[in-house]
């Protein structure tokens, strides 16, 4: 006999938001048989907060429709703990208001959301009585024989994960305007009983603005319509486009770089963000100027591994500041912007300990690139003038999501991106990678996201087709992971994610691009 998962539980509210149930990630409305061990998840992270967003996306969809049927929202990106969207349709003054006031009623008469599956036909069918043709133009391209639908209101949505069952479970939450949408603030990840603030993002939205102005010229809006460009062969076109905005962004760094009295060139960015491939094709840019620039890689300056400050779990912190040797390299880059000569270590990973590489010195028309996690830390260059440092921060930001109100998370790219680089080039597991992942946006949380707004520039290093790639590479590796390892719920919830983009082969992938980093056959030497 099945129960539904709600049932496996007393009284369940918020911060609960779904479960865990035999090591399988799933939401309070599917149904389960036999369950031999069930855990709770709260708002505070992973799923159980991404279960907590898409609720409030769907409550906030149903609001607008209680203004006006036409009116459809997007939500478009993260900024911190608040989600982004706009609203399609001509809304007047105070509309948001009026929004949130809508939410707060569904909130307050505590009503049932149902689940109910469909084959992917009828399924369709109500999708066009609702105007969901984004939503369409995604499952058409799906591999299931039924489809999952939320119903709420007469309002039948697609959802690629769980929702809460009750509207009342929805309890922490504001709706603001902000800049020509609204954000949905989200609980605080360290106080689920409070709201986040508003997140002081100025260059983060700048870099987002300018995505979307690549995807115009991309014609590219959501997956449904990438997997659209993949069938009728137009993705080609759509590679070299997306490729050759990556190079004249990065050419225009480098003319604003060369036009200032820059000498010293901070490149930071979270894992997997393809700083390494960056640097490399910002290097080539100088050179173009006639500038001679030198990189110089933090992960070079790694103290000695048995010196090495170690997290509570007694595993080694390489993430930390004080992982590396910041004395010596503060020192070496003030000496070389003096004109002295210096000698660079190198770091032999095998050994666990640095080694003498080369000396350096550079003359009138060098420039030194530092590349690396910490490189945006002001103690890292606290003696040398902000006019001679040119900041750099470069993220992966999602382009495109599944569709209007189905988000892609930008941790989830990056995720992605590590999986593959770290099973095909060091021979690291898909399950070690994931079950290490909560340690690494811990470390960036701490040390690389409080300095992103120091940057003079931001770089998007996304590629709108990069998932479709990577979904060649990351199947495997997921599909490994044994069913009784913990992080079997995740490699699902992965793949489920990717089952919405069609596969693509690698041939046009140029061997320059910032995705040959994490799949190989790339022209630069890492």
């Amino acid at each position: 006999m099945t129960k539904r998962v709600i049932e496996l539980f007393e009284n369940v509210d918020y911060p609960y938001t779904c479960a865990i149930v035999n090591n399988q990630r799933m939401g309070f409305l599917d149904e389960v048989e036999e369950p031999k061990s069930a855990e709770l998840l709260s708002v505070e992270w992973g799923e159980g907060r991404r279960t907590y967003e898409r609720t409030l996306t769907f409550l906030a969809l149903i609001a607008v429709k209680k203004i006006n049927q036409n009116f459809k929202i997007i939500i478009k990106h993260s900024l911190g703990d608040a989600l982004y969207g706009e609203i399609i349709g001509s809304f007047e003054e105070g509309a948001v208001s009026r929004i949130k006031e809508n939410i707060l009623s569904l909130i307050n008469e505590n009503k049932n959301i149902s689940k109910i599956e469909l084959t992917k036909e009828t399924a369709i069918q109500r999708l066009e009585r609702e105007n969901r043709f984004d939503d369409i133009n995604v499952l058409k391209y799906l591999s299931k024989d039924t489809i999952p639908l939320y119903h709420l209101d007469n309002s039948f949505v697609y959802f690629a994960g769980p929702l809460l069952p009750r509207t009342g479970m929805a309890k922490v939450f504001d709706i603001v305007p902000y800049s020509k949408g609204f954000l949905i603030l989200l609980p605080k990840k360290d106080n689920f009983k409070e709201i986040s603030e508003v997140p002081k993002v100025g260059r983060l939205f700048e870099a987002i603005d300018e995505s979307e102005i690549w995807l115009k010229k991309l014609e590219i809006s959501n997956v449904g319509e990438i997997n659209k460009s993949i069938i009728n062969g137009k993705i080609s076109n759509i590679i070299k486009i997306q490729e050759a905005l990556h190079e004249k962004k990065i050419s225009d760094i480098a003319d604003m770089i060369s036009k200032s009295n820059a000498r010293l060139i901070l490149i930071a960015g979270p894992s997997s963000s393809g700083k390494t491939t960056f640097a490399k094709k910002l290097e080539i840019q100088l050179r173009v100027n006639g500038l001679k620039p030198f990189i110089i890689s933090t992960d070079n300056y790694f103290i000695d591994r048995d010196k090495t400050p170690k997290l509570e779990d007694g595993t080694i912190d390489y993430d930390c500041f004080d992982a590396i040797n910041h004395t010596l390299l503060k020192s070496q880059l003030e000496k070389l912007l003096k004109g002295e000569e210096v000698e660079i270590p190198k770091y032999n990973f095998p050994t666990g300990r640095g080694e003498h590489w080369r000396k350096l010195r550079l003359d009138n028309k060098g420039i030194l690139i530092v590349e690396g996690i910490h490189s945006l830390n002001p103690a890292l260059t606290s003696n040398i003038k902000e006019e001679n440092k040119f900041k750099i921060y470069v993220s992966a930001l999602t382009q495109i999501n599944i569709d209007n109100i189905n988000r892609i998370p930008t941790r989830d790219t990056r995720l992605i991106r590590r999986i593959v680089r770290d099973n095909h080039f060091r021979g690291i597991s898909a399950s070690d990678t994931i079950k290490n992942w909560p340690t690494v946006i811990k470390a960036e949380e701490k040390y690389i996201f409080p300095y992103q707004e120091n940057a003079n520039v931001m770089f998007n290093s996304t590629l709108v087709y990069e998932l479709a790639v990577l979904r060649n590479y990351a199947e495997v590796p997921l599909r490994a992971i044994d069913y009784k390892e913990k992080e079997y719920g995740e490699a699902l919830r992965l793949l489920n994610f990717l089952s919405h983009i069609l596969p693509l082969i690698t041939e046009e992938v140029p061997p320059t691009s910032i995705l040959r980093e994490f799949i190989g056959k790339s022209s630069f030497k890492y």
